[in-house]
């Protein structure tokens, strides 16, 4: 196996995942959204603002802009289409093809 083919699977609150990605550590971190657990847009706002600055992408598993004011109740829920989705530039829109294809 060439390290082209392995995957890395850490463990992280949150921002330091997008800051994994951020800074180049990392080239994707994929989020599942579960019934039994709410997404807060608190946990993700400044990751979010820090991987943009950074040239990265964020993202539903669809391809859409995560929406961190969608909840109108004031807890701050979001509610990402399958997942939230945080990569670089360059792999982003692959990516969402991928998951698109294979996440039902």
């Amino acid at each position: 196996m060439s390290y082209h083919n392995v995957l890395f699977l850490l463990i992280f609150y949150s921002l330091c995942k997008y800051l994994t990605v951020a800074s180049g550590r990392a080239s994707v971190f994929v989020l599942r959204a579960r019934e039994t657990t709410q997404i807060k847009s608190w946990d993700h706002a400044v990751g979010v603002i820090c991987v943009e600055e950074a040239g990265g992408q964020i993202s539903d598993w669809s391809g859409k802009p995560l929406d961190l004011a969608a909840d109108l109740t004031s807890r701050r829920i979001i509610y990402p289409s399958g997942g939230v989705l945080v990569s670089n530039d360059a792999l982003h829109d692959k990516l969402v093809e991928m998951i698109s294809e294979n996440y039902k």
